[in-house]
């Protein structure tokens, strides 16, 4: 298991156990753990056992002889062990978990490592612990004898994005044979995030090495944009720090290095989350001997916008965030340097449920666009509506990168034949590409697998678009 930092899972407070009280105490339990009801399954135990034993006492009291003897006896001694289980059994048990990853991505393989602590003044046979997470169930059968404490790991493989609760755990022990038994059980409570794992596609590709946190030399920073070292005329108010001297004196008046917002390293990056966008279209579907197990066209697009704004976060660039969701028509984010937490934890919980459509969204973005910039779009499919919509934006000077699943083919110009062939020049990207758009394609193969990926479409044809 790795070592190192450790995340403890709690859904209140990081550092918190969740205790199990027996009901027969009637403890206040303040976080939230609740005893097993178990009035009726006790009674069930020992009419059982009674009824075994007397039926064995008439039949010793009838007919005699050592057999019967021993099995009356060995009643009693049942009898004895479960009142001494109930009686004495254990008592305040606490569970704890701690994970292996303090921030776990998608498809990680988590170890959990859980350490069961109670009291009792009789060795205990036997103990199962059942934990109940969103994902499925684990239980673990231990053996504690008279040990009071115990630890035990388990993992989780290839966890998905998202929250995974824990919605319940139970404790069961017994006697040797399992004819008394006794247990208590927890709340819901503890809880981890997962990650979308970032997705490095095209320019972000060569950014895929860098941790998350990390931040690149100059040099590297200075061959990300295509402008850096641009020099223009001197504008008022513009600082003595940008005023490019070598320049100044070559031409005699004085030049500016362009500001990094208007190098092009200002980049918008918009995610469409509403369900229509990643409907697979009927052309799109493979044959059932065919399919693999790629991840959902979704869960791939907030991969590439995590992936983007973490090669953001690393250049150092000026980036905004959009996407749907409360409060609508307002950027998620927007800044320089370090992405926030809470960004991460946004597309930790995003799901495709957004109510409004990728043109609203880019129509809400873009009222603070200038030309030169680089707005960058991320969606499932590609739809006449939005696509009219960025050529509006490219042919006012907007740079834009389109990261998509589907391509679809463009409508027809008038007047021309309905059954002529398809090819692929006649696409809706394929005419984004010929007004200047940068495509690339998720639904690669490769990029299912987790590996870097572009697939990148570019035609000369005349557009059929527009």
């Amino acid at each position: 298991m790795a070592k190192g930092r450790v995340a403890q899972l709690s859904s209140s407070s990081l550092m918190k156990p969740n205790p199990l009280d027996r009901k027969e105490h009637n403890s206040v339990n303040t976080t939230g753990s609740q005893p097993v009801h178990r009035t009726r399954n006790v009674a069930g135990e020992w009419i059982r056992i009674l009824s075994m034993a007397a039926v064995t006492g008439a039949l010793y009291a009838w007919r005699g002889g050592e057999t019967l003897l021993f099995l009356l006896t060995a009643s009693g001694v049942l009898m004895l062990g479960g009142l001494l289980l109930q009686l004495l059994g254990p008592r305040k048990v606490t569970v704890t978990r701690s994970l292996s990853a303090v921030h776990p991505a998608a498809g990680d393989t988590l170890t959990v490592e859980v350490k069961v602590t109670f009291r009792t003044r009789i060795p205990l046979p036997w103990m199962v612990i059942a934990d109940q997470w969103s994902g499925g169930t684990h239980q673990q059968l231990l053996f504690p004898g008279f040990r009071r404490s115990l630890a035990y790991t388990y993992s989780l493989h290839e966890v998905q994005r998202g929250v995974h609760r824990l919605h319940g755990c139970s404790v069961s022990w017994g006697d040797l044979l399992g004819l008394f038994t006794g247990g208590c059980q927890s709340g819901s409570g503890d809880s981890f995030k997962v990650r979308p794992r970032p997705l490095y596609v095209g320019r972000t590709a060569p950014y895929s090495s860098v941790k998350p946190g990390d931040t690149v030399s100059s040099s590297r920073t200075r061959n990300y944009s295509a402008e850096a070292g641009e020099i223009r005329e001197y504008a008022p108010g513009d600082p003595l720090s940008r005023i490019h001297w070598k320049n100044t004196a070559r031409k005699g008046t004085l030049q500016s290095r362009v500001p990094e917002r208007e190098e092009g390293r200002m980049s918008c990056i918009v995610l469409a989350n509403s369900s229509g966008e990643y409907e697979i279209p009927c052309g799109a579907l493979t044959p059932r001997g065919q399919r693999g197990d790629p991840p959902a066209p979704f869960e791939r697009a907030v991969s590439a916008a995590m992936g983007l704004l973490l090669a953001a976060e690393q250049t150092g660039s000026y980036v905004q965030f959009f996407s749907g969701g409360w409060p609508e028509g307002m950027a998620k984010h927007e800044g320089l340097g370090q992405i926030p937490s809470r960004v991460q934890d946004m597309l930790t919980e995003i799901t495709p449920d957004g109510g409004r459509s990728l043109s609203a969204l880019l129509e809400d973005a873009s009222r603070g666009w200038i030309p030169g910039m680089t707005a960058v779009v991320i969606t499932g499919r590609l739809e006449e509506e939005s696509a009219r919509t960025l050529a509006r934006f490219l042919v006012q000077g907007v740079k834009v990168e389109l990261y998509y699943v589907w391509d679809q083919p463009a409508p027809r110009p008038a007047g021309g034949p309905v059954n002529s062939p398809w090819s692929p020049a006649a696409t809706i990207g394929a005419s984004l590409t010929r007004l200047g758009a940068c495509l690339y394609c998720l639904g690669d193969g490769s990029l299912s697998k987790g590996n870097k990926g572009v697939e990148v479409h570019g035609f000369q044809e005349r557009s059929t678009l527009w």
